[in-house]
């Protein structure tokens, strides 16, 4: 049988050869989880609701006037103080849609997360209060206070993440390499 001893036959490396080389391409492209380390993180949701009252300082700058807790999340308002006198109300959804061609309401939303209403809109309730949000001491002080009982009264729950991604691109690097 001189055929099988120049390779003419079936051979049994080349299969093992071909398995280690998709186990590691499917290793490096996968990111699969065995070993991943996880993190648990606390999710803090508001279940109170808030009154909030701006007033327009100059124009386009606004600040946090008053800030009062109420019983209901969803009857929570905010009252604008315009310049020119008049005076609008807007629900937390309102506000929180901002729109390309309504840049005033886009400044309005930036003051607003700075202040207890920004937990309603999605900052982490463990971020502190913005204290150049607020027109006065008195507001700020106000809602300092305020944000204790918020945050005691909210529904936690507990959530896992991946710690890190693993798999390709998942690390960073100096380097670079083409044009």
């Amino acid at each position: 049988m001189e055929n099988n001893e120049k390779g003419g036959g079936f051979n049994f490396k080349w299969l093992l050869y071909g398995a280690l080389g998709i186990y590691v391409i499917f290793s490096i492209f996968s990111g699969g989880d065995e070993g991943q380390d996880y993190i648990e993180e606390t999710l803090e949701e508001p279940t109170q609701g808030i009154i909030c009252s701006l007033q327009e300082q100059e124009k386009d700058l606004y600040k946090i006037t008053d800030e009062e807790l109420i019983a209901n999340r969803d009857d929570s308002r905010i009252y604008v103080s315009y310049l020119e006198g008049n005076i609008d109300t807007f629900t937390i959804d309102e506000i929180s849609i901002t729109e390309a061609n309504d840049p005033r309401r886009s400044v309005m939303r930036s003051v607003m997360m700075g202040g207890m209403l920004g937990y309603m809109m999605g900052r982490p309730m463990s971020s502190g209060l913005t204290r150049s949000s607020y027109a006065n001491d008195g507001a700020y002080n106000k809602s300092s206070t305020g944000r204790n009982t918020l945050r005691s009264t909210a529904r936690k729950s507990t959530v896992r993440k991946p710690s890190a991604k693993k798999g390709f691109g998942s690390s960073k690097s100096s380097r670079s390499y083409g044009g």
